[in-house]
């Protein structure tokens, strides 16, 4: 049975957001500020029984700067403010009590190679006259996969082509041959459907109909896996994580010409 670790929150990048004075001016109604030190953790887990860590780390190109943060303040009366960006974060004077501060990259919804998409979220009190600092966390909110092929695959099919679908509709065609591909974020708890086709080194050419393989989580790496049945078999094994699909050839076709 698989079994599923939370990553702990690692930091990959760390922000100071605003000066580090600890008094402020104070006009006379209990007002402080805030500075944020933000660090934004690559770890995601990978549902793999086979491997004895089942964590691994996203691509350092995939962890966005955190001056590119957006940054929402709340209050008990509602929004208080908003910044798209950190680096226009100005450490506005607030009325001494309980606050949110929710920090967000990306758009939940978005799917594809560069859709990564970032949360985490902060609880402070600002004390008059003073400039707190309030420590916060972000970790990757949407889910991602990535193909690959086995070398027993690669040995016995000369050609091929995958396509990935997922419910909202993204779909991705794979036909390099790479041991595995470049990640795909998508969205947490959506379906994934395969369809495809490959080419034996002999001619024989096997196609499989689309076919629902899983279901994604959130802050999880997936992985598809390629794989060939045995030498004298037509027939091409798909793993989703570490769980075998059946996946029923609808088309096969032999060359005439191969031996």
């Amino acid at each position: 049975m698989n079994t599923k670790i939370y990553a702990t929150l690692l930091t990959a990048a760390t922000f100071l957001c605003g000066c580090s004075k600890n008094d402020v001016s104070d006009p006379g109604n209990g007002q402080g500020a805030v500075a944020f030190t933000c660090s934004i953790s690559g770890t995601v887990d990978e549902i793999a029984t086979s491997k004895a860590d089942p964590q691994r780390e996203l691509p350092s190109e995939c962890i966005p700067p955190t001056e590119q943060l957006s940054l929402v303040l709340s209050s008990d009366i509602g929004v208080v403010g908003s910044y798209e960006v950190m680096s226009d974060y100005d450490q506005p004077l607030l009325t001494e009590g309980s606050y949110n501060a929710a920090f967000s990259y990306g758009d939940i919804n978005q799917e594809g190679p560069n859709a990564c998409y970032f949360t985490g979220s902060t609880d402070f009190t600002i004390v008059a006259r003073k400039t707190i600092t309030q420590p916060v966390s972000l970790a990757l909110a949407n889910s991602i996969y990535s193909l690959t092929c086995t070398d027993w695959f690669m040995k016995y099919f000369t050609d091929y082509e995958f396509t990935v679908r997922t419910e909202s509709g993204l779909q991705t065609t794979f036909d390099k041959p790479v041991s595995e591909t470049d990640p795909i974020f998508i969205k947490a708890g959506t379906k994934l459907f395969l369809s495809g086709k490959a080419t034996k080194t002999n001619g024989v050419e096997i196609e499989f109909q689309e076919t629902e393989i899983g279901t994604t989580a959130t802050r999880t790496w997936h992985t598809i896996t390629i794989d060939a049945g045995e030498a004298n078999e037509v027939s091409i094994n798909i793993l989703f994580n570490d769980s075998l699909i059946t996946a029923d050839p609808i088309d096969v076709e032999l060359n005439p010409d191969a031996e």
